[in-house]
């Protein structure tokens, strides 16, 4: 019962840690970061036990068996990295809020978005797989909607509505897919087989809700708002896990299930990809908003995923899979530090600012190791992640992907560009007597270190990653011949 209480045991404590603020102010934060490490710990037991291969720890409970409403939970190698994700983010976020105001009901949404998105990563239910990724919406809504900036009520809305919206086209897709083949169940669906004028329509049915999670262009107007209105441990949440659903479905429950479908769509999901990525990082280049720019870069890097994804091989997954690792190790340290910037400068705009590497080294430090994992430093996962995925779209779609390199240098571009205008150069003028100019404390720099400690690592031995998910992604790309 590992996964079921790995789902049930955040929700189920969440409202501990909302009654337990009238107790001891403390005790949700350190309720939180226990839910972490458990997480953390199920995990590593998990990842220590698997097998190597195909699904693992299967846990079946009936609820209606008629309609195939059963509760499925399995992991693959996939599944635990992901998951490892999940733990490791839950602690940091938890770590990085350590002094956010309400704290009970702040982390109560967090708990309640963790037990959900564990669901989402561990069903082998479609019709499960989907009640767990809507359950996911709600904390996220509240959370921008009640700590958010200035325009959040605007910002929750339009994110609840547009991830919705698409959840509609999704829904409409599983029932499809329901009426033909008539079971929910991954490993029944893979033996069922669809019509293939079916298959396609339920692709792009499904496609779509995907593609607005993720989020890719011309899907992906909710994301920057969201970013920027929301607090910046919550950013850490939409980037580094709610996009990820996007991508996990997307491989999952098309490219694994539809293989020749994928592959018949293929070409439509590299020409959305290269268009993610070069109009993401215009935008992000001419971005003077420091948040919204490094929301720009997300999306950028996501067209990476979907690249790699496209290129419907083993190799291209593998490499979109590590992709979204890398992803959500950066960008969670890009925007913590885009937030502490904008509370200790008052300004988000990169124009207002310079110099601030005088003022608070330690943290500017931190945040120029970051830029350069995400533009593809050697030794951090965003070289790794990137390489991969272009050399999988090269030897999938051939020399007409000559222009993705030409986006590495874009994404170069306007985080340098970035860096020399508002992080070096002189001090600007008002900033040399500002108070709040100063290193964080410990507790949040800790945070950011465990990010940068993450990013190198898997950077540095990148096999720890492929090994654990490989096998798996070599046994489905068999389908694709």
């Amino acid at each position: 019962m590992i996964l079921l209480s790995m789902i049930l045991i955040p929700v189920i404590l969440a409202p501990f840690a909302w009654l337990g603020e009238k107790l001891n102010r403390d005790f949700p934060k350190f309720l939180s970061l226990g839910v972490g490490v458990f997480l953390a710990l199920s995990t590593a037991y998990l990842i220590v036990k698997y097998p190597g291969n195909d699904f693992a720890f299967g846990e079946f409970y009936h609820i209606y068996p008629p309609f195939d409403f059963n509760l499925h939970l399995a992991v693959d190698g996939i599944s635990l990295v992901l998951l490892a994700i999940v733990a490791f983010l839950s602690i940091t976020v938890t770590l990085s809020s350590w002094n956010v105001e309400r704290p009970g009901a702040y982390f109560f949404l967090v708990l309640a978005f963790l037990g959900p998105m564990v669901g989402v990563f561990t069903s082998l239910n479609l019709l499960w797989f989907f009640i767990f990724w809507e359950f996911t919406l709600v904390p996220m809504f509240f959370h921008i909607g009640i700590w958010g900036a200035e325009n959040r009520i605007y910002a929750a809305m339009k994110f609840f509505i547009y991830t919705h919206l698409a959840s509609v086209f999704l829904l409409l897709g599983i029932i499809v897919l329901y009426l033909n083949a008539h079971t929910f169940d991954f490993l029944k669906l893979l033996e069922a087989g669809v019509d293939p004028n079916v298959a396609k329509l339920v692709w792009i049915l499904m496609f779509i809700g995907f593609a607005v999670k993720m989020p890719v262009v011309p899907f992906h107007t909710w994301l920057p708002d969201a970013h920027v209105q929301a607090p910046s441990p919550i950013s850490v949440f939409l980037a580094g896990l709610l996009l990820k659903m996007g991508a996990y479905g997307l491989l999952r429950w098309e490219i694994f299930l539809f293989p020749h479908t994928s592959k018949f769509f293929a070409p439509l999901m590299a020409f959305i990809a290269v268009l993610t990525i070069f109009y993401a990082g215009f935008r992000a280049l001419a971005e003077d908003h420091i948040k919204r720019m490094v929301a720009y870069s997300s999306i950028n890097h996501m067209g990476f995923v979907l690249l790699g994804l496209s290129a419907i091989t083993a190799a291209g997954i593998s490499a979109a899979i590590y992709e979204m690792v890398g992803h959500a190790l950066i960008i969670s340290l890009l925007f913590m530090i885009a937030g502490y910037v904008h509370h200790k400068t008052h300004t988000w705009y990169i124009s207002e600012m310079g110099g601030i590497m005088k003022k608070i080294p330690a943290l500017m430090t931190m945040f120029v190791i970051g830029v350069l994992a995400a533009v593809g430093l050697p030794g951090t996962a965003g070289f790794v992640g990137e390489l991969s995925v272009m050399l999988a779209a090269f030897d999938y779609y051939g020399w007409v992907m000559i222009i993705v390199p030409l986006a590495s240098a874009l994404g170069a571009g306007f985080f340098m560009w970035m860096l020399q205008r508002a992080v070096f150069g002189p001090l600007r003028e008002g900033f040399e007597n500002m108070k709040s100019l100063k290193e964080l404390p410990f507790i949040e720099n800790l945070s950011l270190a465990l990010y940068i400690a993450a990013f190198i690592f898997v950077g540095v031995v990148p096999s720890v990653v492929f090994n654990l998910y490989n096998p798996v992604v070599d046994a489905f790309a068999q389908l694709f011949r």
